[in-house]
């Protein structure tokens, strides 16, 4: 299982190790947040954003809405803060209403397409981000995110490409892209460079992903799964170590290691491994791992023991 922050709506398989569920990661929120407008019911709002009181901003922005209080904006500025409290079904209908307003209104196509992403509505999102970088031609988030949604969407090719676009236009003198961000940006390019079977680009972006980020263990599992898949086990349970060190509790991560450990013959190894992730996947309610560890456990209690 590669290691990702995405929400994916299924799971692609791989050989050896298949895409999966970590964490809801969607980058783009890069907007400060409401700008400031005249004193009412929507100043009310941009003033409870500003403080993160987001249940508050969102009865203000209601309230301009019936007040009729700068309609468009208090539209898109609750169809931000619902981004925000992960409510990506009235995100969308919000960005829909201020852009039926205003077609032209700035960045709500980009919000629109990041709620519609978290609703594992891909073609749509890709549709937004896609109009979105119509004016703005160097936006590094629109063209990862537009990414995240090609690759959930299985188009590979296309999430490759804007992986890539997103490090052209975030490798400038003012980068837009933090570093945790960019280390995020190369673990996906790993990943989809893996699905494409480019192994090498995938191992050399994992590098990058590591050197931006040295405390980010999906890197280490990635590029361990990588690895793995090359046959490099030395190389793949060194990565699967460090990144066990930087997260104890990750239970792919123990299977993995479990599955090389008996690979190069160290039967009790793999064992200890095998029974640290069936156990994490039973606290997590993971049914798909808990299979899995168990399948692998057989194999090693059986006569014929099965390698992979």
């Amino acid at each position: 299982m590669f290691w990702i922050k995405l929400k994916k709506a299924g799971r692609v398989t791989f050989q050896i190790c298949w895409l999966g569920t970590v964490a809801l990661f969607v980058i783009g929120l890069m907007f400060a947040g409401p700008a400031s407008v005249n004193a009412g019911p929507l100043q009310s709002g941009i003033d409870a954003f500003q403080h993160q009181d987001y249940a508050t901003a969102i009865q203000d922005f209601g309230q301009a809405i019936q007040e009729e209080d700068e309609v468009e904006t208090a539209y898109s500025d609750r169809c931000l803060t619902y981004l925000l409290i992960s409510i990506p079904e009235q995100a969308v209908e919000d960005c829909s209403a201020a852009l039926k307003l205003n077609p032209d209104r700035p960045q709500v196509r980009f919000y629109r397409g990041l709620a519609q992403y978290r609703l594992g509505h891909y073609e749509q999102a890709i549709a937004d981000f896609t109009q979105h970088l119509q004016d703005h031609a160097q936006d590094a988030r629109a063209y990862y995110n537009r990414g995240l949604a090609a690759f959930a969407d299985g188009r590979v090719a296309q999430a490759i490409a804007d992986y890539n676009r997103a490090v052209t236009h975030s490798s400038t003198l003012t980068p837009v892209l933090t570093p945790v961000e960019m280390s995020d940006l190369y673990n996906d390019l790993g990943v989809a460079y893996f699905a494409s079977t480019q192994l090498e680009s995938a191992i050399a972006v994992l590098d990058q992903a590591i050197v931006l980020d040295e405390s980010d263990p999906r890197a280490y599992f990635n590029r361990g799964c990588v690895c793995h898949h090359q046959g490099n086990d030395m190389a793949a349970l060194k990565d699967f170590e460090q990144a066990l060190a930087l997260d104890p509790s990750h239970a792919e991560t123990y299977l993995h290691r479990g599955m090389v450990r008996q690979h190069l013959g160290d039967h009790p190894g793999a064992i200890a491994d095998l029974e640290q992730a069936l156990d994490h996947f039973q606290h997590q309610g993971n049914t798909q791992g808990v299979h899995q560890a168990k399948i692998r456990l057989r194999q090693l209690a059986s006569p014929q023991q099965a390698i992979g």
